[in-house]
């Protein structure tokens, strides 16, 4: 299952998060080649907690 910037996993045992800075593009078709485990437990999503930010052009100058 891919998981989109800005989503973040969370485990209800130890409090550990993680957050996705870098879409994870694994296919929907294929099994998983990764898993979100943590303390032997598949970690809880929180959904996504920021949207992708739009890549920055160059500043403006003054004239």
């Amino acid at each position: 299952m891919p998981h989109p910037i800005g989503e973040r996993l969370h485990c209800d045992d130890c409090g550990a998060e993680i957050e996705f800075v870098k879409a994870c593009d694994c296919p929907e078709r294929l099994p998983r080649t990764h898993s979100n485990l943590c303390c032997g437990k598949e970690m809880r999503s929180l959904g996504v907690t920021r949207e992708e930010q739009p890549a920055r052009s160059a500043p403006a100058t003054r004239r």
